[in-house]
């Protein structure tokens, strides 16, 4: 009986040791934004993604794809490669916790926006799953190339892909530029 406590105790502290272990510090994510800051805190950078008000879950995703190749990018793989798994739960962390820019959404929604709403919600910026991206406020640059990638097939997606497929040069425009304008994310 003794001997199963124990076991038991173990497992527990265990598994308690690798949740907290999955959660990043922000604190310690601001320490090594270092390196982001470089390009992604500067706004002047028109097609560089804001990535304050993001969600964990979404940036973790997004630099392990970097770092596995799943999502090319020849500088962010090297970024994403030097980066420990600790590193990027504290990066994600510290992202995640930047206050988003909060307010009504502006004008109404152009054609093709329900398409976007199904995943990433009416505004952008209440996504279905913390794995999906928030886009209200993103950089119109970064949503421009971003979604001319899907529709080329350069960044793979099946679903985005899908989305993007029929959509011309004119509402692509329409779209990057109702969802730049809205309430979300902030460099930082």
């Amino acid at each position: 009986m003794c001997i199963l406590v124990r076991t038991s105790a173990v497992m527990v502290l265990m598994v308690a040791a690798l949740s907290n272990a999955a959660e990043g510090d922000p604190a310690a994510g601001k320490r090594k934004t270092v390196t982001c800051n470089a390009c992604h805190g500067q706004s002047a950078f028109k097609s560089m993604p804001k990535l304050g008000g993001q969600s964990a879950a979404y940036l973790i995703a997004a630099l392990r794809a970097y770092k596995e190749d799943r999502r090319a990018h020849a500088t962010m793989r090297d970024v994403a490669r030097a980066l420990s798994d600790r590193d990027i739960a504290d990066l994600a962390a510290h992202y995640a916790a930047v206050p988003k820019v909060v307010g009504e959404s502006t004008a109404t929604a152009p054609a093709g926006a329900d398409r976007c709403a199904a995943c990433h919600g009416a505004d952008g910026a209440q996504p279905v799953a913390p794995e999906i991206a928030l886009i209200a406020g993103q950089s119109a640059g970064y949503l421009d190339q971003t979604l001319k990638e899907y529709k080329s097939g350069v960044r793979p997606h099946a679903v985005m892909q899908e989305q993007v497929r029929e959509l011309g040069d004119a509402q692509i425009a329409e779209l990057v530029a109702w969802y730049a304008a809205q309430k979300g994310l902030s460099v930082k």
